[in-house]
């Protein structure tokens, strides 16, 4: 058994979890690293779930954990529909697991049933979760032991078998696509690519799937096919089952393939996870969203592997991950002050100017102010005579009501006193502030939480 301070050993492991269950995460974290000290590597969800960023980060792994506990009272019975909805993220990377054929573990809900239904590699354990209780006396930590430890003896051998075996060369994206595709998009592809540091490599089409094709797919890092060709639609499913991560490509609205083929491919995925395919309608169009794919892609997993790094990336993973805007002025900087602990104890990030680190040092205030206002996901109106008369909180609200009308942000509009509305908020339904104290104020907030729902991008 290694040790803990042995970190020649550590495998890198792929942790699939659910982000707000973070008691229940430490539970297994802590009889993990007791059976074998690990490297978890994690999708920290902060934006849209790209499956070809998760196959990029499952390819590099050594390794494959699932902790998938359900959320709420350990006797409530769930119908099939609610846990297929509370599974998909897990069933997504599960799935990629078992394409790779990695050593892999998951350590699930006995409640999920057969949800897991999974291929011999990967062990499923399940649990009671009555059983996650003081971990000196929880039945559970002897099956886990001995089911990891098994998992840790497959691992060590996969590990040594594959030492020096990788054979694909970092930061190059192969384009497939068919001749008039290639005219249509292939310079926005590769202009957007080379921009965003990776290197385009033009694959001959029509493809053929023998030993040259195969041979240079897997030199890819990853690879952008169009389906606009059923000979496309089975060049992507070889790349995904040689382990290739591929982002598919859908010209909408036109129809150029059967509809068999899309719905073999993605039809379980695609009503999901609605950028497993990067659909587009005109080049500006294509630009703008391959762009942002591509910094989704290249977004660095979070790493951790000791326990005081796990607990703290567990107790914030727990926070929602909406960008709140808290919008004040200074005269009711006190009752801002209870939003602000409210909202940091349920949110990752609040901007509040008054807050140390807000703004940073050196950079001109109004900048970072609309900066801002514009990755801004939630904002939350203050609303009082100083308000109104503040030109700059007027203009805050109206970036925001800009931005909720357009669906790019929820607003919540609190309104503290008395007050006659500006013109553009007056349709807008706010809440009353019955008092200043804590309790009105986690009100409001829980009231935020329930508005937002399960909207959350990256939500596990």
């Amino acid at each position: 058994m290694a040790t803990e301070t042995d970190s020649s050993s550590r495998p890198n492991v792929f942790l699939s979890h659910r982000y707000r269950s973070p008691d229940v995460n430490l539970f297994f974290w802590r009889i993990i690293r007791k059976v074998q000290p690990v490297a978890f590597r994690v999708d920290e969800g902060l934006t849209f779930t790209s499956p070809t960023r998760l196959e990029r980060m499952m390819r590099d792994a050594d390794g494959f954990v699932g902790i998938y506990p359900l959320p709420g009272d350990a006797q409530t019975a769930w119908d099939l529909r609610t846990l297929q909805h509370e599974a998909r993220y897990f069933l997504l990377e599960l799935s990629i697991a078992a394409r790779l054929r990695y050593p892999s573990i998951v350590f699930c809900d006995h409640r999920y049933g057969a949800l897991f239904r999974c291929p011999p590699e990967i062990r499923v354990v399940e649990y009671d979760p009555q059983e996650i209780t003081d971990e000196r006396y929880s039945p559970l930590i002897a099956r886990v032991t001995k089911a990891f430890e098994t998992f840790a003896d497959g691992l060590r051998a996969h590990i040594s078998a594959r030492a020096g075996t990788r054979s694909y060369r970092r930061r190059e994206v192969g384009l497939l696509l068919n001749r008039s595709t290639r005219a249509e998009i292939g310079d926005v592809l590769e202009s957007s690519l080379e921009e965003a540091v990776w290197q385009p490599v033009n694959l001959a089409w029509p493809p053929r799937l023998d030993l040259t094709f195969v041979s240079r797919l897997r030199e890819l890092d990853w690879l952008v096919v169009a389906l606009d060709d059923p000979a496309a639609y089975i060049a992507a499913s070889f790349a995904a089952g040689h382990g290739v991560p591929t982002l598919p490509l859908s010209h909408t609205p036109a129809d150029r393939v059967p509809d068999q083929l899309s719905g073999a491919l993605f039809e379980d995925v695609q009503p999901r996870h609605s950028r497993r395919v990067l659909s587009w309608q005109d080049r500006d169009d294509l630009g703008s969203s391959f762009e942002e794919t591509l910094t989704v892609i290249g977004h660095q997993p979070r790493l951790f592997h000791d326990v005081d790094q796990a607990s703290r990336y567990f107790t914030a993973a727990a926070l929602r991950k909406e960008v709140v805007f808290l919008s004040y002025a200074n005269e009711d900087r006190d009752t801002a002050e209870l939003f602000s602990r409210a909202l940091h104890a349920r949110f990752q990030e609040v901007f509040d100017y008054r807050k140390t680190g807000s703004i940073r040092t050196g950079q001109n205030w109004l900048d970072e102010l609309m900066d801002s206002l514009a990755k801004t996901a939630v904002g939350v109106l203050l609303l009082s005579p100083s308000y109104v008369a503040s030109p700059y909180c007027v203009t805050e609200a109206q970036r925001l009501y800009q931005a909720s009308i357009e669906g790019r942000a929820t607003l919540l509009p609190v309104r503290l006193q008395h007050v006659e509305l500006p013109e553009f908020l007056k349709g807008v339904q706010y809440r009353r502030l019955p008092g200043n104290t804590e309790s009105d104020v986690e009100a409001a907030v829980q009231e935020l939480i329930e508005l937002l729902g399960d909207a959350k991008l990256g939500e596990q």
